[in-house]
């Protein structure tokens, strides 16, 4: 990736708004981990390449938000935090290592009694120290740009030993890729045992609140959105690189079936340039545009929201795959009563097609 500053700049502006919103909060946490995994190989060219156990450890500091306004939407309390990820993947010559900084929020999922758990997601910068070389390093058809993505699922099971000290057992899902920028870009996909420990720095205390009504209280809700990133397109035997702008739009409805839940439907119209100029290569016609038909799920604690959503290519002029569905996986934050702004994740099936930073609204 050529320009990865777009991204660095959203996860900074993220981190720093998110922390100052919670800033009035006391309970600091830090923590410590360590993982063993594999690597699913997703696609043929990828089962060599994939035969070892990647390792690595995390380190990590955060915030237990125990306000009243974490609280109000999902009658729970959750955390937030900024962690340092290490990956070796076991084979230096060909995948190498990755330092990855990540931002998380983890919703407890029963607090009072001394074994509950919780869930994660998280997003945030990958340094590659082994990418995709034509000549020295063909193999790695995984990631071809030293600066990526990360995006990481977990549900963690937690025993409190004493009142400052959890153990943590988790089950993680890990996504590293550039989003499409730069090709070979297949993704890697490397699920992980970890086990931890957890301290807090301050005296915690879960205040008592009564239910809110989450949303629950507004069943059904609008929402729209913009999408944009930069992708290059590899050169051939006849045309040089060259660097273009994906842009869409997304719309819908949602309806709230709990507190934390909806489901979703709508619609999605996207330029993608580079798209486009493939398909003046090889018809000789530019076809930039697709609009597809979403239906999802979305999982809502607090400010922070994870949807997941199927797509159906209604209209694709350009065959740029053999595929008439997608997924669309995107994180956002919210600022004030409507305002969103995150970072979305395309692919079909195991394999990354692009990534976009996305703003919009919903209400």
């Amino acid at each position: 990736m050529k320009n990865p500053g777009w991204f660095i700049t959203s996860m900074v502006c993220l981190v720093c708004s998110a922390f100052s919103c919670f800033s009035q909060e006391k309970n600091w946490f830090v923590g410590s981990g360590g993982h063993v995994g594999f690597i699913i190989p997703h696609d043929q060219s990828l089962k060599e390449v994939s035969k070892s156990n990647p390792w690595g450890f995390q380190i990590e500091t955060g915030l237990i938000l125990t306000g009243e306004n974490a609280w109000e939407n999902c009658n729970c309390f959750s955390k937030m935090g900024l962690g340092f990820y290490y990956f070796n993947y076991q084979n230096p010559q060909e995948l190498g290592s990755s330092y990855n900084l990540m931002l998380f929020g983890e919703p407890y999922l029963g607090f009072k009694s001394r074994f509950f758990m919780t869930i994660r997601g998280g997003m945030g910068i990958s340094y590659l120290n082994q990418v995709y070389d034509e000549i020295s390093n063909p193999n790695n058809l995984f990631y071809s740009s030293p600066i990526s993505f990360i995006l990481l699922a977990n549900l963690g099971f937690n025993f409190k030993i004493t009142p400052s000290f959890t153990a943590q057992i988790g089950v993680n899902y890990n996504h590293i890729s550039n989003g499409g920028a730069r090709q070979p870009n297949k993704g890697m996909n490397f699920p992980t045992i970890s086990v931890g420990l957890e301290k807090n720095l301050n005296d915690l205390q879960f205040p008592e609140y009564s239910p809110k009504s989450g949303l629950l209280s507004k069943p059904w809700q609008r929402y729209l959105i913009m999408g944009g990133s930069r992708r290059t397109l590899e050169k051939d035997s006849i045309n040089k690189e060259t660097a273009h702008l994906n842009i869409g739009l997304e719309g819908g409805v949602m309806r709230a079936v709990s507190n934390v839940n909806g489901i979703s439907g709508g619609f999605e119209f996207y330029y993608n340039g580079a798209q486009g100029e493939l398909s003046e290569r090889n018809t000789g016609a530019f076809k930039p545009f697709l609009f597809s038909l979403m239906l999802g799920h979305a999982l809502i604690f607090g400010r922070f929201s994870f949807t997941q959503q199927i797509g159906f290519y209604a209209y694709k002029p350009y065959e740029f795959n053999d595929k008439s569905f997608f997924q669309r996986y995107a994180v956002y934050y919210r600022w004030g009563k409507w305002f969103n702004v995150g970072v979305s994740l395309k692919a079909h099936g195991h394999v990354a097609d692009f990534m976009d930073v996305r703003v919009g609204a919903r209400w």
